[in-house]
């Protein structure tokens, strides 16, 4: 698993150096969220989406915040849509549901964030949607919420390789630990110097 497609292409065109068209018939090899999108495609239902979810680009993500601001009377001017996807982001990368957002952040949003997280998560759940930050964060609920599914990947999934580790959020750093506790078959590559990811919620910490 790594961050970017051409990262994913590289790590594939080394394996099939060494493996040959073996490497073909590698379905888990890819970035966190191409994995992630094939996990909760399988388990939708245990999220409460349909297995043909559709993925929200920025554009749509930040239509459907601005109609939620709205419907909240609150000033667009003052308090923009963008600023809340933003910080839904960063919660979402600490794998924090809406319930789950500590009262030390529960101030954001002129005190009504976590509020308009609940009902942007509720929305896109009765639109059968899901944003980019969705593909982690499900599929952390999905393994934390429902032993026998983990226990079904964890025996799948016995050796774990990790690209650019430095760049891990929560939400991943808690994926890979789901999945390896019990193995502990885990490689991790990274460098700490080239952290250039902590706006993205990367936690080089993670190292």
């Amino acid at each position: 698993v790594t961050f970017t497609n051409k990262a994913a292409r590289e790590m594939k065109h080394r394996l099939g150096q060494l493996l040959g068209d073996t490497v073909e018939g590698m379905p888990w090899l890819g970035t966190f969220h191409a994995i992630g999108v094939k996990l909760l495609r399988r388990h939708a239902e245990l999220v409460g989406l349909k297995s043909n979810f559709t993925i929200l680009d920025t554009d749509d993500q930040l239509r459907l915040l601005k109609q939620l601001i709205r419907a909240f009377n609150i000033d667009e001017k003052r308090w923009p849509a963008r600023a809340l996807a933003n910080q839904i982001d960063g919660w979402k990368n600490r794998a924090w549901r809406p319930d789950m957002v500590p009262g030390a952040e529960a101030g954001a949003f002129n005190n009504r964030g976590t509020e308009l997280y609940a009902a942007y998560q509720e929305r896109l759940r009765s639109l059968n949607a899901c944003d980019f930050g969705d593909l982690l964060l499900h599929v952390v609920t999905i393994f934390q919420q429902n032993p026998d599914v983990l226990a079904q990947y964890r025996r799948w999934l016995r050796f774990l390789l990790v690209d650019e580790y430095q760049d891990t959020n929560v939400a991943q750093y808690l994926l890979l630990r789901l999945l390896a506790q019990e193995h502990a078959n885990i490689c991790c590559v990274g460098d700490d110097d080239q952290s250039i990811y902590g706006w993205r919620g990367a936690e080089v910490g993670n190292i």
